[in-house]
């Protein structure tokens, strides 16, 4: 038993560090997106508008870090695909 407590941790480990990589690159990739169009001149209403959504997505998140619920996680999750659908990319699962 203690074998397998030791192994499932490992894999616990294993598996946040990756979940945690993925979500990280993925909001690195919106932000160098954002970056980009902050660049740009005369930007199309409609960009300016999806924009502006995605700044209130971003500061809706209200997750408790110290907690580090479950339902945290997936908030951030969720805010970061609809990030991503935003900016034109189809979020992979």
């Amino acid at each position: 038993m203690l074998v397998d407590l030791v192994s499932l941790r490992r894999t616990l480990r294993r598996t946040g560090r990756a979940y945690l990589s993925r979500l990280e690159a993925e909001i690195d990739e919106v932000a160098a997106w954002a970056s980009e169009r902050a660049k740009e001149r005369d930007l199309p209403k409609a960009r300016i508008r999806d924009l502006g959504d995605m700044i209130t997505l971003v500061r809706k998140v209200d997750a408790g870090p110290v907690k580090g619920r479950r339902r945290d996680l997936k908030k951030i999750d969720a805010t970061v695909s609809d990030l991503r659908e935003l900016i034109g990319h189809k979020a992979v699962r």
